[in-house]
């Protein structure tokens, strides 16, 4: 019996480690199984519950399933995928030879066409001449050009630094590219030239705030599944070029999870009531149409929970172009770009949808506004080697127009959240270099002669300037309703003592400019749909000084039109 006992006990040993191992075999198999198929690949919303009303609030939750229709196409990686869209490797050769390309291109058009430029010639290519030029601060001149050659130099600056970002380079990196690229056309391509001081802020600071919000955007809608929205990521070429040569699966190098909740990306469409470049005193139509983003990268922004962290990329962004018809006539254009690169970011918010969000740091900024020319010289058709086609016999007629680079300056922006409502104050500070339009020239010009004042402004009618700028809004939103209210304060007085012709001027007394941009606007998000209803009521405020001359005008703003969301 005993040996029969010890038996049996020793086969149920046996038995059991037999059936221990196969579990653990089938549980092994089972692991590698699910971690294989792992992708978390999409997330979801849920609603909560908010005085008897649902309102949206976004909140991360997974499935794992790996198509679960999820309408905002939000995906979670398995480690390794995440790591990888964390950790791009930088494209530096292939950002250098984009660059590269596009600058001999322009530099041999520019030069086969350099005789067209002959007034700006003023150095040739010997040691004198280039020892001067380079190691002296003699050709460090703002220069004679037209107003839409000079902002448009903002545009060149923006291309030099999206070939950087959009090739896995940081935004620091892309800066070199922006400088770097500025640096070589003013000492190199226009070597018979002076260094203009302008052209390089605006092609190196410009580029920065542009290419940014520009690659932010162009993310944002590389993102999206609104057929809209996938169809404006053409908007940024660059990154769609980029992106395929380095495409992998399952995802982009250019992947990110928003947090849909937290974007105000829309087109606008509406009538704005206001004045034309033909009747500038009097209110007509007009056809008004917008597209506005305003992104927050990190996606936790809004969502419950806290947050105390710096960031050292760009948190926020936002790239807006604004353009006024006045039937098949463009009366106005405007552009506004803005980045916030560093800073600190706190939120602390209850599941009951109440407490604040923060974020304070350094941002940066460009801004155009330009009203349709109604003469030849305003509209830069006439270069100033040609002074007798000007007509200075007769008194000027110039239009508003303002290209502002905003460098770093301190930006704070607090939501405050309390169930349905939602309150939202942003301010922001900046030194502004911009070239502006002299508001009382037109009138100075009907009794004086202005033929030795600043180049640009007798010929073109703007002023290089430096002064503070000056930005605030406040926002409250409850349920489908949100009404917003926004003043912006620039004030200019000219540089003095660097006129590209200077030693020629018989009249270089200081200038002065400002401009106040002001509004109300109320918004109705229609229930169920991606649209809004918008109505707004804003002033443009402009004085100006020449001499003991002063001017003063009031433009008043009032539109009406349909918001899409994307």
């Amino acid at each position: 019996m005993r040996r029969t006992a010890c038996l049996l006990a020793i086969l149920l040993c046996l038995s059991t480690q037999a059936v221990q191992a196969d579990h653990k075999k089938s549980t092994k198999k089972t692991v590698e199984e699910f971690v294989a198929g792992f992708s978390l690949s999409a997330a979801t919303r849920c609603s909560l519950v908010l005085n008897d009303s649902k309102q949206e609030w976004p909140a991360v939750i997974f499935s794992l399933s790996e198509n679960n229709g999820h309408p905002d196409g939000a995906v979670l990686l398995p480690v390794s995928e995440f790591e990888r869209t964390r950790n791009l490797r930088p494209r530096w050769g292939r950002a250098g030879l984009e660059l590269a390309m596009l600058m001999s291109y322009s530099q041999a058009r520019y030069w086969i066409r350099y005789s067209r430029f002959i007034e700006d010639w003023q150095y040739r290519l010997t040691w004198a001449d280039q020892k001067r030029r380079f190691f002296t601060t003699e050709a460090l001149r703002f220069d004679s050009n037209a107003f839409y050659l000079n902002w448009t130099h903002a545009l060149a600056g923006m291309l030099y630094y999206e070939f950087a970002r959009t090739n896995n380079l940081s935004w620091l990196q892309s800066l070199v590219f922006s400088f770097g690229g500025s640096l070589y056309w003013e000492y190199i391509v226009e070597w018979r030239e002076i260094i203009s001081i302008n052209d390089n802020i605006m092609t190196a600071v410009g580029g920065f705030a542009l290419g940014e919000a520009w690659f932010q955007m162009g993310r944002y809608f590389h993102n999206s599944n609104n057929p809209v929205g996938r169809l404006l990521s053409w908007l940024n070429p660059f990154m769609k070029a980029n992106g395929w040569l380095d495409r992998k699966k399952p995802l982009s190098a250019y992947h990110h999870n928003y947090n849909r909740a937290a974007q105000d990306v829309y087109l606008f469409l509406g009538y704005r009531n206001s004045p034309v470049s033909a009747s500038p005193d009097e209110n007509t139509g007009n056809l008004a149409v917008s597209l506005h983003s305003r992104i927050i990268t990190d996606s936790s922004y809004g969502l419950p929970g806290r947050v105390d962290e710096k960031f050292s990329s760009p948190f926020y962004s936002q790239m807006d172009f604004d353009f006024m018809f006045h039937g098949a006539t463009r009366e106005e254009l405007g552009v506004t770009a803005r980045v916030v690169p560093l800073g600190r970011f706190k939120q602390d918010i209850s599941w009951d949808r109440k407490g604040f969000s923060l974020y304070y740091g350094l941002g940066s900024a460009f801004f155009l506004y330009l009203k349709r020319p109604v003469t030849d010289y305003d509209a830069g058709k006439i270069p100033v080697d040609r002074p007798e086609d000007f007509h200075f016999e007769l008194p000027r007629d110039f239009r508003d127009k303002l290209a502002a680079v905003h460098f770093l300056g301190p930006v704070a922006d607090l939501t405050l959240y309390s169930g349905p409502w939602k309150l939202r104050l942003k301010t922001e500070a900046y030194p502004s270099f911009g070239m502006i339009n002299s508001l009382p020239l037109n009138s100075y010009s009907a009794d004086n002669d202005i033929q030795g004042m600043k180049t640009t402004l007798k010929f073109y009618g703007y002023h290089y300037a430096f002064g503070p700028d000056l930005e605030s809004l406040a926002e409250i939103t409850y349920r489908s309703l949100r009404l917003t209210g926004f003043y912006n304060y620039v004030y200019y007085r000219s540089i003095q003592g660097r006129d590209r012709f200077q030693s020629w001027l018989t009249d270089d007394s200081p200038l002065r400019d400002s401009r106040k941009h002001y509004g109300l606007r109320l918004e109705f998000r229609i229930p169920g749909t991606l649209l809004s209803l918008t109505g707004s009521m804003e002033g443009v405020k402009r004085w100006g000084r020449v001499h003991e001359l002063e001017a003063r005008s009031l433009e008043k703003r009032y539109y009406l039109g349909l918001k899409y969301r994307l």
